[in-house]
């Protein structure tokens, strides 16, 4: 007996016993194989991009097609860490892999990673879905954070991180009427940032109650914003933390 001979189960157990890249390789072979592939590698919801194994792929392109085309429509959650001198033609396949593929991402964290407006841009497909955001040390500035936030009307985020983004200064809070669902805001080391740019945004975000806003120099002036109309908002920020498959 050859091996498409045998029924489904059969072939879906002895494609358990092939790893994540593995997998990968045999969905490429025929529609049957990549439609087992994709039962396998669609149980997994949450996944980080390891740099290292895929900038060192000759192929990178197709094997970053084949982990989006396989895994995207039911991740819940996408994680990667670039660096700063990360190849921009591999940064662009990413970001294209998660806005064309990943339509019901809820987690997205993408850190030490310097994104352009345009790249911050394609991702805003996502605001469907996204609930939590992390954009931590992104290089991000005002203008492309704010087009960015606006995009959309309402927002589904309940929690967005931006740490450590030294650019800005606040401005992106200006018209940003979209945060209605935002509880979490993690602010820290945006050194600049200036909280009183905050006071009209904090009249729309009604639900927001922990704001960390860690190393900003305006703190200490404007602390009392976090405390009119009779707010009660904690210091500090719990963001979700979820474990990731991470492919060797």
């Amino acid at each position: 007996m050859e091996l498409l001979e045998l029924d489904e189960d059969s072939l879906m157990e002895i494609f358990s016993y092939f790893d994540f890249n593995e997998l990968l390789a045999l969905s490429a072979v025929c529609q049957r194989f990549l439609h087992l592939c994709q039962r396998h590698l669609r149980k997994i919801r949450h996944f980080e991009l390891d740099y290292r194994s895929v900038v060192s792929r000759e192929n990178y392109p197709d094997y970053l097609r084949n982990v989006f085309t396989s895994l995207g429509p039911t991740l819940e959650a996408f994680r990667f860490s670039g660096g700063y001198i990360m190849d921009d033609r591999l940064k662009q396949l990413i970001v294209d892999g998660l806005a064309a593929h990943c339509t019901n991402l809820r987690h997205l964290t993408i850190n030490y990673t310097i994104l352009n407006a345009h790249q911050l841009r394609s991702l805003a497909v996502l605001h469907g879905t996204l609930e939590h955001l992390d954009l931590g040390r992104c290089d991000l500035t005002d203008d492309m954070l704010g087009e960015f936030l606006r995009s959309v009307h309402p927002l589904r985020l309940i929690t967005l991180a931006i740490p450590g983004n030294t650019n800005l200064l606040g401005g992106f809070f200006k018209d940003w009427t979209t945060a209605e669902r935002l509880e979490q805001l993690d602010l820290s080391y945006c050194h600049s940032l200036n909280v009183q740019e905050m006071d009209e945004f904090l009249c729309y975000a009604k639900r927001l109650m922990a704001v960390d806003v860690t190393g900003s120099l305006w703190l200490q002036r404007s602390k009392d914003i976090f405390r009119k109309d009779g707010r009660s908002i904690a210091m500090g920020t719990n963001i979700p933390v979820l474990d990731y498959y991470k492919a060797g």
